[in-house]
């Protein structure tokens, strides 16, 4: 199935496969740094290949697994690895929301599915492509594409990094793949009022937290973002029916 890109004027059809992984590869490949700190991460933390790759498959969120690593390499236990990644975490409620408006033709077992895999930037790119987009297939098929992309990139860089552990060059400055990672999501997403409020109020909520919350004020400056987003910004239309 191919329709009308709604984002030019008319006379280009596109496939949402195709479309979906145009919009994501520039997102996938910020990712793989991203992928390779955690990994080395666990790595470094003498977490089990099984454990690492459970992590990366099950919980498929830098922020959540890099603070789940930390309080598994410092020797805590499962509920405060649990409560810890629940808080970072925290903003796929509102991405599950989402999911749900945007899938309305789905049964529920469907949208459950498709919620698994949503990550920050399947949030973005879907927001800001099915405003124009009402055709519930073509949402489901981009949908899939940009989630099926974004997460294969980041697990085998996880698992790539995992195998090398210490043969990781040193000189990679990958301290800095997360901030840069939601740096380049932010840049893309300032388009409107909404999304301005948002940005400074995540930013601002991140330099007073810095000192206080430490790897966890990036997440939670996220998620205040999000919600301001989410209560100013206009919803999705939803899906329309699927038919037979």
């Amino acid at each position: 199935m191919t329709v009308t890109d709604p984002r030019t004027t008319g006379a280009v059809a596109v496939s949402p496969t195709r479309a979906g992984l145009d919009d994501t590869l520039p997102f996938a490949l910020a990712l793989i740094p991203f992928g390779l700190a955690v990994g080395g991460a666990s790595a470094a933390a003498g977490l089990p290949a099984a454990t690492a790759l459970f992590g990366a498959v099950v919980l498929l969120a830098g922020a959540g697994q890099l603070a789940a690593v930390d309080v598994l390499g410092s020797g805590g236990g499962i509920l405060p690895v649990v409560l810890v990644v629940g808080l970072v975490n925290l903003r796929f409620v509102f991405y599950g929301a989402g999911v749900a408006r945007w899938f309305t033709g789905l049964s529920l077992c469907h949208r459950l599915v498709l919620a698994f895999p949503i990550v920050d930037q399947t949030f973005m790119l879907c927001q800001e492509r099915f405003a124009d987009q009402p055709d519930l297939d073509w949402r489901r098929r981009y949908y899939l594409a940009v989630t099926g992309l974004l997460a294969g990139t980041f697990v085998v860089s996880q698992v790539i990094a995992f195998q090398l552990g210490s043969g990781l060059p040193p000189g990679l400055g990958l301290h800095l793949a997360a901030p840069l990672a939601f740096a380049g999501m932010l840049a893309r997403a300032m388009k409107g009022r909404a999304e301005i409020v948002a940005g400074a109020v995540a930013a601002a909520l991140l330099v007073a937290g810095a000192g206080v919350l430490g790897p966890v004020a990036l997440p939670v400056a996220v998620v205040a973002g999000v919600a301001v987003a989410a209560s100013s910004s206009p919803s999705v239309a939803p899906a329309a029916e699927e038919r037979s």
